[in-house]
């Protein structure tokens, strides 16, 4: 990633520094003075000449003046923090053509071209088990058939769905509203030395930024921007997963959203989308099939689709195929924890594999395997 001069490097890193958080100026300084360092150069008559800049050039040239460009670069590498910079070729392409890029990307791991197929998954931190285990299965499913998954390690659904991804051995990536160098919750440590090692962790937050609730809503543009469709696990009325919907919808990403229990607070935000018309996701072919990428997932002779079960999946599946069976029934001839079981047949529910009947029964619907 680290392909041009130091020089021109630093000057990227100073400027963004410099004119935090309106770092998006960089590009106008750029285009107007020709290059950063002559806008770097340039006295301050002539920065005030730049209409945008002018109503904070006071406080521009206060900053350039106690800012080295060389002494910045050199005090990010003591961190052991790379980055990259908007004209690189390293840079996420996906994100080089929204509204509002970082000039300048902190990150551990590598961002591959193989990403720019990418889906990201959001909701709740104070997720249920329901949740999760949705967000995870998703997650597996589409990494599994070569979807990189983009979430923001919080915790909750981002972090069941990083899992999920991890468990498939896919690609995954984690945008933070933090310094890399601050790992936020801290019991994610070991899942973000995972992500980096089989995907990249990206933050435009300098080295030793603690997290700030404005970090988040501004870092939600990054995972949209990074996706070619967003789907929302999980969100209350005024959850930050929204926040990422909206911004989806004003970078051309697609909504989608996994509906929720009509009785749960946790819900509420994931029906409005789809009744706003969001598409409903019960599986990952509903999000492949959304973004037109149907040909990875994989299918039988007559072309349907078939859904992927895990072992609990299985079991469970076995038992109801051929009689409708009690829930704990269930339980009792799998041996599994009841909470297992009940999440297997939430999912055999969604891939249209079981239904519930009354009294708490469940049979299957007769797939053919």
């Amino acid at each position: 990633m680290e392909s041009k001069g130091r020089e021109t490097r630093a000057y990227w890193l100073a400027w963004a520094r410099v004119l935090w958080p309106k770092q998006r100026h960089v590009f106008l300084l750029g285009e107007y003075f020709g290059s950063l360092k002559a806008a770097w150069e340039a006295p301050v008559e002539e920065l005030a000449a730049v209409p945008q800049l002018a109503p904070f050039v006071s406080e521009i040239a206060a900053r350039r003046a106690v800012t080295d460009p060389v002494a910045e670069q050199e005090a990010v590498d003591a961190c052991g923090v790379r980055f990259v910079t908007w004209d690189e070729p390293g840079y996420p392409e996906p994100l080089r053509n929204i509204c509002d890029p970082p000039p300048v990307l902190f990150y551990n791991g590598k961002w591959e071209p193989a990403d720019a197929v990418a889906v990201a998954i959001v909701g709740s931190r104070q997720a249920t088990p329901y949740g999760r285990a949705v967000a995870a299965r998703l997650a597996e499913e589409l990494a599994g058939v070569g979807v990189t998954v983009v979430s923001g390690m919080a915790r909750g659904i981002d972090t069941a769905a990083h899992k999920g991804a991890l468990e498939a051995g896919g690609r995954t990536i984690a945008v933070l509203g933090t310094g890399l160098d601050v790992i936020y919750p801290r019991e994610n440590t070991k899942l973000m030395g995972a992500i980096a090692a089989s995907g990249a962790v990206l933050t435009e937050f300098w080295p030793g930024t603690p997290p700030e609730a404005w970090h988040f809503p501004m870092r939600n543009r990054l995972i949209s921007g990074l996706a070619r469709g967003v789907v929302v696990v999980e969100a209350g009325e005024k959850s930050g997963a929204l926040i990422t919907a909206d911004l989806a919808l004003e970078q051309g990403r697609e909504v989608m959203a996994v509906p929720g229990n009509v009785t749960s607070r946790l819900s509420r935000g994931t029906n409005r989308l789809i009744k706003e018309g969001a598409r409903l996701v019960e599986s990952a072919a509903d999000v492949l099939e959304e973004l037109g990428l149907t040909s990875l997932f994989p299918r039988d002779k007559a072309g349907k689709a078939l859904p992927k079960l895990n072992k609990e999946e299985e079991m469970v599946w076995r038992l109801v195929e051929e009689e409708p069976l009690h829930e704990e029934d269930i339980i009792g001839r799998t041996g599994l924890a009841p909470e297992k079981v009940m999440a297997a047949l939430a999912f055999l529910e969604i891939k249209g594999l079981v239904r519930r009947l009354p009294g708490k029964f469940y049979v299957g619907y007769g797939h053919s395997r």
